[in-house]
């Protein structure tokens, strides 16, 4: 008896400092309420619309976008007196005022005009947030690839590049039952490959790491698919370096093993926003994107990532450079000569070496 009341105090105990530490863990998890960032950002905000020069030619903001930045101040002022007011419950409240206060600051620094030539070099920003802006490919089976394909560009993204679920970059992807086509994404933490597997529905291959936090630094984005390989059929690259290797593991409710879907529906291939679902988007660089119907080993993605493209190479689908303003943004010719691109919405060119 003795033994069993010394058990049941000792189990007390421990339950009673558990509750008391849970308790303490939880009150210092919630962070106190500041509104410093939200006051740094009005005084940004209003100094930029008191210096700025509005007008429509080169040295100048377009009065629409400074416009825009005056909607954000007046948002945020509100914001402000909401939190004086103590209407605010937790920080992230605040902090939402705050990241929609920078993507204003951000959008408006973008807009300054300065006019660039035809075949400066220069270098491709696509402003994808919010569905604002996408590169299209046109439609041809070929995006959708098939046994093998290769999938390569460079992407360069600051802070903050996407916003929603998931954020797309390329993207073939069809969200119709059953899943077709590819798609490279981020979502969380984590840059990702998606393709679609059948003829099940439902089913998708991917896998993901997370993603380079370099912003503002350029990295070469690479996926391959070899549906000819017994394992490790999918696999991507960055910046010449294995980034993962994943086995198609789907299978059906019978058991059986699935097999990559190209698309039949939809054979859009898009840029920045996912050609099926516009919610999913987000803002960068583009440049020297290519597709090949050939799945390239490691040291031919070395090779490609220090390499340019005629357009007459074995196995190359389509290639894009966009390294230099382009004459006409609503007909690029892709190097190959089959392929038309155009720039959708929001996007501009920045002079090379700014």
């Amino acid at each position: 008896m003795k033994t069993r009341f010394i058990m049941k105090l000792s189990f007390l105990c421990l339950l009673v400092w558990c509750m008391s530490s849970c308790k303490s863990d939880s009150s210092d998890s919630v962070r106190p309420i500041a509104l410093e960032c939200m006051h740094a950002h009005l005084t940004d905000m209003t100094n930029m619309l008191d210096t700025a020069k509005i007008g429509t030619s080169d040295g100048t903001f377009p009065l629409a976008n400074a416009q825009s930045l005056q909607k954000a101040v007046d948002e945020l002022q509100k914001g402000i007196s909401k939190g004086m007011a103590g209407q605010f419950v937790l920080q992230y409240e605040i902090d939402n005022y705050c990241i929609s206060a920078e993507k204003a600051i951000a959008e408006f620094l973008d807009s300054y005009q300065e006019t660039l030539q035809p075949g400066t070099p220069a270098e491709l920003k696509i402003f994808g947030i919010d569905g604002k802006g996408r590169i299209e490919f046109g439609s041809d089976p070929a995006y959708g690839g098939g046994t093998t394909f290769t999938v390569e560009g460079w992407l360069k993204y600051d802070a903050g590049f996407f916003e929603s679920g998931i954020g797309t970059f390329l993207a073939t992807f069809d969200g119709n039952q059953p899943n077709e086509g590819w798609m490279i994404n981020f979502l969380g933490s984590n840059l990702r490959t998606t393709i679609g597997m059948g003829p099940q529905e439902g089913r998708v291959l991917e896998e993901g790491r997370a993603y380079p936090d370099n912003f503002g630094k350029w990295n070469h984005i690479v996926t391959v698919w070899d549906g000819t390989l017994s394992e490790g059929q999918l696999k991507m690259y960055i910046n010449g370096e294995l980034f993962f290797s994943k086995t198609n593991d789907v299978k059906n409710d019978a058991g059986v093993l699935q097999n990559y879907m190209p698309n039949t529906r939809n054979r859009n291939m898009w840029a920045f926003q996912e050609p099926t679902d516009k919610a999913r988007c987000m803002t960068g660089f583009l440049k020297k994107f290519r597709m090949w119907s050939t799945a390239k080993s490691a040291d031919e993605i070395k090779s490609l990532m220090n390499s340019d493209v005629t357009g007459t190479e074995s196995g190359l689908v389509c290639a894009w450079d966009f390294t230099s303003v382009a004459e006409d943004v609503t007909n690029i010719p892709d190097k190959t000569g089959k392929h038309t691109a155009k720039i959708v919405g929001n996007y501009k060119w920045f002079k090379a070496g700014n």
